[in-house]
């Protein structure tokens, strides 16, 4: 079985995808960078994180190939759906979480982000210069939301949600899977990931500040509702208050 995490753009992304990767590895899947070096898909599949720049056929299809044999791994991606996906998704073969965030802290968190900067950050960013420039580019993702939660035999999981009842987003997500976990594996996976939890040595998590609605702090009025005038129906739809 594949199964892809697919996110917004600063909605927990990396947090999600080490989360379900640990619960599917501890059901007896395996690791995606471990199915990208014995499948020969270093082509397809990229670092660090069994990432998927596109689910466009031409990575989707090889990317896939060792699920066809019995394999049950996660890959990770910001993609919308492609016809293939779609198709895998129908046909029980491919199985897709998708995580979002109220866009307004999304925003907020690009925009600290590209002035954050500094060698070790990707470069995705630091060419947003401006509030607009941030509104802008998050119209795709928008798109890319709306495609996704338009699909049955897909979950939708909210960012906020995951933070309030994280244990309950935990087992939605387990029984999506048809997970079978011992106690003690889940506990630990649990803990590993809890919010406001500072992870153990070497588990890196990519937190900030693993905070919602910080928007409402730390934008102004004007801000706000530069924001809130383009998105209103969506948030409405999202289920935030505008």
């Amino acid at each position: 079985m594949l199964i892809i995490n697919i996110g917004m753009p600063r909605s927990g992304t990396l947090w999600r995808y080490k989360l379900i990767r640990d619960l599917v590895i501890a059901g007896g899947g395996k690791d995606g960078l471990e199915i990208r070096n014995n499948y020969f898909l270093k082509p397809f599949i990229a670092l660090p994180n069994a990432d998927l720049n596109t689910l466009k056929f031409k990575r989707l299809f090889p990317a896939s190939l060792p699920s066809f044999l019995g394999e049950t791994y996660v890959l990770n991606t910001h993609a919308g759906p492609s016809n293939l996906a779609k198709k895998l998704i129908k046909q029980g073969r491919l199985k897709a979480i998708y995580g979002f965030r109220d866009p307004r802290d999304c925003i907020l968190s690009m925009l600290e982000y590209s002035r954050r900067a500094l060698p070790q950050y990707s470069n995705e960013f630091l060419s947003l210069k401006t509030l607009q420039d941030a509104i802008n580019y998050m119209q795709q993702y928008i798109g890319i939301w709306n495609e996704w939660t338009k699909l049955e035999g897909i979950i939708a999981v909210k960012y906020e949600e995951m933070l309030e009842n994280y244990h309950l987003s935990v087992e939605t997500i387990s029984n999506y899977l048809n997970l079978d976990l011992r106690h003690e594996d889940l506990d630990k996976i649990l803990k590993t990931y809890l919010p406001q939890t500072k992870p153990e040595k070497g588990v890196k998590i990519h937190f900030q500040h693993g905070q919602a609605n910080r928007f409402r702090e730390l934008f102004n009025p004007e801000e706000l509702e530069q924001i809130n005038s383009t998105y209103r129906n969506i948030l409405l739809r999202m289920g935030y208050d505008v």
